[in-house]
């Protein structure tokens, strides 16, 4: 069963009688193994083992970050449940600042002050949209009482790609772009999994 389930990457994966798929990426533990389609050709056959579980809170809001590791590769997976599942991934977690990306700090506040989401801003000649802006708390390995920042995030035009710009005391800007992700491409195996992490702890 695993063979055909896991193909010429079956060594990937732990030897552990309990992997089994579940639900969604909402079920992830800490240890687990997942597999994502559509972030790049070069992933759709890599199976990430889960290194981490944060968790993050807004006002209106919160959702986690899933972190995996594939020999050196390494994506993060964010998700949030409102209405539906809404999954985002990236293999990149190195910060851009505002210049890089081309706007500027009086541009970022125009827009969260006027909170409307008409508003967007233009990056490499694509429109990434207004979304929602506010004191964030970040929690790692979902635990302790948080840590703040700010947050501003984005949608591009046609809603493929996500844009957050954080800000944290002491520190400068930081820009993350993400690719949205359907929940479909996203499965979970049961692994080693490592205690109370992550949901278990919710």
């Amino acid at each position: 069963m695993f063979k055909s389930l896991f193909g010429k990457k079956n060594k990937r994966v732990p030897a552990s009688k309990n992997i089994s798929e579940t639900d969604s990426i909402r079920d992830a533990s800490v240890g687990d193994v997942f597999l994502i389609q559509g972030l790049s050709l070069e992933y759709d056959d890599a199976y990430f083992f889960i290194e981490e579980i944060d968790r993050y809170e807004t006002p209106s809001g919160e959702w986690y970050e899933v972190a995996g590791a594939d020999g050196e590769n390494k994506v993060w997976v964010e998700w949030s449940q409102g209405r539906e599942l809404f999954i985002t991934a990236t293999d990149n977690r190195k910060p851009e600042g505002l210049s890089s990306i081309g706007i500027t700090e009086e541009e970022l506040m125009r827009v969260d002050e006027e909170h409307s989401i008409d508003n967007y801003i233009t990056v490499d000649d694509q429109r990434y949209y207004y979304r929602n802006s506010s004191e964030a708390f970040y929690f790692r390995d979902n635990r302790g009482e948080g840590e703040g920042f700010y947050l501003w995030d984005f949608m591009s035009e046609d809603e493929h790609r996500v844009l957050s710009i954080t800000k944290w005391e002491g520190i400068p800007f930081e820009s993350f772009f993400g690719e949205v992700i359907p929940p479909d491409n996203v499965t979970i195996y049961k692994g080693e999994r490592a205690g109370q992490t992550g949901q278990e702890s919710r």
